[in-house]
């Protein structure tokens, strides 16, 4: 490809993900879809992440296990859930869920 096929596909990309980001703003149609469909969306991912973190809790090494660990992954979860019922913002939660995981395993000595 010359220099020119590159710069017209770079801006041509450029160009796309322009449109499809201000769409919403620029056309009604679209906003109110977005406004509709917010919730759902975030109820997906959210459902997603259970899936992760609830295998991830329960087993290690591919066996159900119920220890000192996995309490201190629950107390971590519990953390996580009451800051983000409290401030519903999902990085501060996630963040201090998994410090608050940290610290007890460093105070434990687990």
């Amino acid at each position: 490809m010359t220099n020119l096929e590159w710069l017209i596909a770079v801006g041509g990309a450029a160009a796309g993900t322009y449109v499809l980001r201000a769409a919403p703003f620029l056309w009604a149609p679209l906003r109110e879809a977005g406004r509709k469909y917010a919730d759902f969306l975030s109820y997906v991912s959210f459902a997603i992440a259970a899936g992760i973190v609830s295998k991830a809790m329960l087993l290690q090494e591919g066996r159900f296990a119920l220890g000192p660990e996995t309490y201190i992954k629950f107390a971590g979860l519990a953390v996580a859930l009451g800051v983000y019922r409290g401030t519903r913002n999902i990085p501060l939660a996630l963040f201090l869920g998994a410090g608050a995981a940290v610290a007890i395993r460093w105070m434990s000595g687990a």
